[in-house]
Formats: C-alpha cells, sequence, structure tokens
C-alpha cells in the first residue's frame, strides 16, 4: 500500500513516498491491480520554481505513466511559472486534458468503447448472478424475463445518479452517436459471450454501459491522487492542493480538487498524511482510525447494555445511545487534539528543513513496516 506525507512549516516544505504502486486495467468486466515496488512518485513540476508532485494510487494514466505526463509537462513550460500552487494545479490538469500528442484523439475514441466494452460485461455478469434470475435458472423463459428485468432495473438504478462534472447530457449524446455502431458490434459480442443466450436487448445494453460511465466514473476507471505542493511566484509560505484524477471520459479529463492547506503567518506547522494513513494518523492525533472506530462501537454496545440492565426500553434508545457515543467522541477527542495534536503542530512549526525530512521519512518507513508486516501476518 502507499504511504505519502507532505509536512510543511514557515520554513519549508518536505514531500515524502515509499516506492509501491499500482497499475490497474479490466479484463472480461473485472477489475485487476498489479502492485509493484521501485516507483518514483516524486517528481519537480517546474525547472524554474520550486514546485514539486507527488503522485499515489495509479501509476499511469490510462496506461501512459505519470512520469511521463510530468516530464513533458515540465519541458514544454520550462520558461512559465505561476503566481500560486493552485494555479499549477489547474494548468497541469488543462494540459493533460487537451495534449494530443500523449492523449491522441483516436486514442481517447478506443478507451471510451474499450471501457464501455467492459461495463457492458461487468453488469451481464451481475445479472447472471442475480438472485431473482438464479432463483428461476432452470426454467429458460423464466430466466430471460428475470434478466430484461434485472437489465431495467440497473439502468432505472443508474440514471438516478447525476453526471459526474464536468460531464454533460451533450457529452454523453455525442459519444453515444459516434461510436455507436461500434458498440454495437461490441455488445452482440459481449451477448454472445455473456448473457447465455438471453434475448437482451443490445440498445438498452449500450445505454447502460454509457449511463454507468459518465455518471459513475470513480466505480469504471481507476483514481489517481496528485498532490503539487511548494511555492507560487507571490507565495511567501509553502502551500499544497490536492486532486484526484480518474482520467478521459472521451476528451473530457476528470478530475477535481479534494483539497489544500497554506501556511500563514499565524499558522506555523501543518502535516498530512495520503493514501494509506494509519501510522501517521496515530502519530499525529495520538490513536488510529482502528481505534476510533473501536471505542464507538464498543461504547455504543456497553449503552445498550446498560440500558438493557436497567430495564429502560425507551422507543428512542437507539437515537439517545448515538447522542451519547457522538457526545463522548467529541470530548475526548477534542481532550486529545488539545494534549497531543496541537503541541505536535507547534513543534512542526520550529523544525529546520532536515529534520522535517527525517520526520516525513520516518513516517513512511513506519507506515510500509506496518503495511509489511499486516501483510505477513494474513499468510501465517
Amino acid at each position: 500500500m502507499t504511504s505519502e506525507i507532505c509536512v510543511m512549516n514557515r520554513h519549508s516544505l518536505v514531500l515524502a513516498a515509499d516506492s509501491a504502486a499500482t497499475v490497474s486495467r479490466w479484463e472480461d468486466g473485472k477489475k485487476e491491480e498489479r502492485y509493484f515496488k521501485g516507483s518514483n512518485k516524486i517528481f519537480q513540476l517546474s525547472n524554474s520554481e520550486p514546485i514539486g508532485i507527488m503522485i499515489y494510487d495509479s501509476a499511469d494514466l490510462q496506461r501512459i505513466p505519470w512520469e511521463l505526463i510530468v516530464k513533458t509537462f515540465r519541458s514544454e513550460f520550462a520558461s512559465k511559472s505561476f503566481r500560486s500552487v493552485r494555479e499549477y494545479g489547474l494548468q497541469f490538469l488543462s494540459f493533460i486534458e487537451h495534449h494530443r500528442g500523449l492523449f491522441p484523439a483516436k486514442y481517447l475514441d478506443e478507451l471510451l468503447v474499450e471501457n464501455v466494452d467492459q461495463i457492458m460485461i461487468r453488469f451481464l455478469n451481475m445479472i447472471n448472478d442475480d438472485d431473482a434470475v438464479k432463483a428461476v435458472a432452470t426454467d429458460v423463459a423464466a430466466a430471460n424475463e428475470a434478466k430484461k428485468a434485472a437489465l431495467d432495473n440497473y439502468i432505472a438504478i443508474t440514471r438516478t445518479f447525476p453526471l459526474a462534472p464536468p460531464l454533460t447530457q451533450e457529452d454523453l449524446a455525442a459519444a453515444k452517436a459516434k461510436h455507436l455502431v461500434r458498440l454495437e458490434a461490441e455488445a452482440e459480442a459481449d451477448l454472445r459471450l455473456f448473457s447465455d443466450s438471453a434475448p437482451l436487448d443490445k440498445a438498452s445494453l449500450i445505454d447502460l454501459g454509457l449511463e454507468a460511465l459518465f455518471r459513475r466514473p470513480g466505480i469504471f476507471l481507476s483514481q489517481t491522487g496528485i498532490v503539487i505542493a511548494g511555492y507560487g511566484t507571490d507565495d511567501f509560505f509553502p502551500s499544497y492542493v490536492e486532486f484526484s484524477c480518474l482520467g478521459f471520459v472521451g476528451e473530457r479529463l476528470c478530475a477535481m480538487e479534494k483539497g489544500d492547506h497554506a501556511i500563514t503567518r499565524r499558522d506555523s506547522g501543518f502535516f498530512k498524511a495520503f493514501a494509506t494513513t494509519a501510522m501517521a494518523d496515530t502519530f499525529t492525533m495520538g490513536f488510529g482510525p482502528d481505534v476510533f472506530n473501536l471505542v464507538r462501537s464498543y461504547l455504543r454496545d456497553v449503552l445498550q447494555d446498560f440500558a438493557g440492565k436497567l430495564g429502560a426500553n425507551p422507543p428512542n434508545l437507539a437515537d439517545l445511545v448515538e447522542e451519547a457515543v457522538s457526545t463522548h467522541t467529541d470530548k475526548w477527542t477534542n481532550d486529545v487534539f488539545e494534549r497531543h495534536s496541537r503541541p505536535l503542530r507547534r513543534v512542526i512549526g520550529s523544525l529546520p528543513t532536515d529534520e522535517l525530512a527525517e520526520l516525513a521519512e520516518t513516517l513512511v518507513m513506519l507506515e510500509s513496516l506496518k503495511e509489511r508486516e499486516s501483510y505477513i501476518s494474513t499468510l501465517n
């Protein structure tokens, strides 16, 4: 699992990452992921300004390595600089979306057809595994009707979701018109191979594949986290901006901003972990997400048992228990923050650059060690 860290104060900023990377692809409607080590995930984004970029989750953007994308951007924008870190991020995403050297129009067309085809296969497999279909599997006519009903149901459910920004209804209609002939051929092949000869409507299957891709790309495309950090030309103190990038749907790049932080004259130190964060959370907050969830779960059980022993069973017991759990959680987490997290941030704010780097490296190593030991324990 990937572990990445951003630590900054008024003096400097440090990015740190392990070398694990993920490459994803779809095959017969199933997502396959491969993990490997030795990957570089931190790059210089500008030749002239102190701007870095760090990536996590996927090592490539629809088969184009992120390292190649970053190097191409750095080469083409060698003499340009921007006022803020956010402007660097937006310019980087715009560069990707409009670069027809890295992402030719023909390649993007092939990607869209390929993605819709894999989605159609995935839904056909889901239809075959539907409980209503399995219940009448021995009756061919009834099974075919159950499959038609399942297909219609998936279309109805999918259309309840809004189109994913920046995609529009016009983009969806244009994609269908442009690729209908190829999608019909793919749908016919998929129905022969994956539908057990059920007479499902080809047009409905195509609509389902397109609607699912345009409305829920996060389910079907591999996500890459992008952290851009450093100093814009107008910045006196460092900052970072985080984006989530899903890749292309047609010629549109699906990406959105996830978060940001800038050091100010009053904000002396900041720490942020990305991807796998358990050890970093434990270090910075005094407890990890597993402890947080366990405390809430056990407290809820204890309160319900205590109410039972008292013979109290009001109709709103569940609401009362949740209110007590929330109140308890707020009190102890706020106390931990004041006693642990706030002093730690003050310490980070005073660290010199070399100690910031040592802190970031140590936390990444601890996260990697924890993940490795957790993996080994599952094999025993």
